[in-house]
């Protein structure tokens, strides 16, 4: 699940942008976001292991409301996310098509038309739980892991006899590049969109065996390899597309359609290289489904774990009486995610509307790892925690890092990747979106404070179990 959360093939494309430097730059990423991110994970999951994530232990740290926040922009971030959905998949049905497919990328009626069929799904699967989820969940990260390993053959192996490598820079260059604004835009946007996710499978904490043990071990083992495969993948864009004309929307369906380009052979009834990449994309589909699959599966967990807090309504504490799943929790948050998916593309192209729907997804969960981040340098300063629970010298300076990158990739996230015509209406449509998202949250914060019930002496968990409110000052940071 790790792998299926965190990796985001679109990501190479915009890694592609940069040419042989990607590698310096993935590394640098590493460096910056992913180990800071691990070290959080480390800390936090093995004092709080609670269904909620990082919820959970910004709540703990910084407060009621200031969890709420974090759990409201982390859930903006996921639903944005899913909206792209319906874009995704007509993206790479229209290279699945061949030539005569292209429009279908760019066609609104049916895209939504697709979002309604694929969140109908999304939902039937959810109402299950993770019962039917994990299966989805390890089909996904299967078919991730075979495009993977078949774009690292086509780094090698160029199936097209007419193959002709781009006329740009070397898919791995270990030259420092030179630092400019664009250079830098491009970073941050990889860098945080591209690397992080480690912490969201916390939000099934009250779901999974030994949560603290099993989370960090999933951390610490899928760190590295995604990072591995950010960097073959990367290479296997630029091995058959230039910087300036890998496209940002759906990069890998773009290598399979050239690398496979090639005709039938002389005598072949079946075109076995075009039947290999029109599966491959499908596969690739499949797999991004699945991701947000997952995606709706965390973000309905986090109404219902706010609403146990009085923070919302008692109805999204509604279980299914036999699965017992949120599914009312769900529901609404895949009416919210077509409603999103139906408002990003409204007067704009694939390229544009796949930017709008990521930058703004990205600039809420931003704000929620800046909380995130927060909480290991503020906790032990009041919370009378025993010193062995305090963080150390070397996890505050990791978090300072982590809190610089990310406000930079919140800063640089107003700047388009693509020329645009009118980049200030670009700038303005996210500023805007991000703002509103957050006085909205406000609103429901104040809204759930007036109403509040009085507090129960216990919750009840998406798995019908009792959940009790985690103080480390009495069970000393055990699970």
């Amino acid at each position: 699940m790790q792998v299926l959360l965190v990796v985001g093939f679109t990501w190479t494309g915009v890694a592609g942008h940069q040419g042989g430097a990607q590698l310096l730059y993935w590394l640098l990423a590493v460096l910056l976001m992913f180990l800071p991110v691990a070290a959080v994970i480390d800390y936090c999951v093995r004092i709080w292991p609670l269904e909620g994530g990082v919820y959970q232990w910004v709540k703990h740290v910084l407060g009621p409301f200031a969890g709420f926040l974090a759990a409201w922009n982390f859930g903006a971030y996921l639903l944005f996310m899913a909206s792209s959905a319906g874009l995704l998949t007509a993206t790479s049905l229209s290279y699945a098509l061949g030539p005569q497919g292209a429009w279908v990328a760019e066609s609104q009626k049916l895209i939504a038309s697709l979002n309604i069929g694929i969140f109908a799904v999304i939902f039937a699967v959810n109402r299950r739980g993770l019962g039917l989820g994990r299966w989805v969940s390890h089909f996904g990260t299967a078919a991730t892991l075979l495009v993977v390993a078949l774009l690292t053959l086509l780094v090698f192996v160029h199936p097209d006899p007419g193959y002709r490598a781009p006329t740009s820079a070397s898919r791995i260059s270990l030259a420092v590049p030179v630092l400019t604004l664009s250079g830098l835009n491009l970073f941050t946007k990889l860098a945080f969109g591209g690397l992080c996710g480690l912490e969201q499978v916390a939000v099934f904490a009250g779901e999974t065996r030994s949560a603290a043990r099993s989370i960090l071990r999933s951390a610490w083992i899928a760190a590295p390899l995604i990072a591995l495969l950010y960097i073959v993948c990367t290479a296997s864009v630029l091995t058959y597309s230039a910087p300036a004309g890998i496209d940002l929307v759906n990069p890998v369906a773009q290598v399979l359609d050239k690398a496979f380009a090639g005709g039938v052979a002389a005598g072949a009834l079946i075109d076995w290289r075009l039947l290999v990449s029109r599966t491959i994309i499908i596969a690739l589909a499949l797999s991004l489904l699945a991701q947000i699959t997952v995606y709706i599966a965390a973000l309905g967990r986090l109404p219902l774990v706010a609403a146990w807090d009085d923070l919302l309504p008692a109805w999204f504490t509604r279980l299914h009486p036999r699965y017992r799943t949120p599914t009312r929790s769900l529901l609404f948050i895949v009416g919210l995610a077509f409603a999103f998916s139906v408002a990003a593309s409204v007067g704009a192209g694939s390229q544009e509307t796949w930017q709008i729907i990521s930058v703004t997804a990205n600039s809420c969960y931003a704000l929620n790892y800046v909380l995130m981040f927060a909480v290991p340098l503020i906790a032990g300063t009041g919370l009378g925690m025993r010193p062995d629970l305090r963080p150390g010298i070397g996890l505050r300076v990791a978090c300072v890092v982590g809190s610089v990158t990310t406000l930079l990739a919140l800063f640089f996230g107003l700047v388009p990747i693509l020329d645009l015509v009118h980049p200030w209406v670009f700038a303005l449509k996210i500023a805007c979106t991000v703002l509103f998202v957050n006085v909205l949250g406000i609103a429901v914060y104040r809204r759930g404070r007036r109403q509040r019930r009085p507090a129960p002496l216990a919750s009840e968990n998406a798995s019908g179990a009792s959940l009790r409110q985690y103080d480390p000052r009495r069970s000393g940071g055990g699970g």
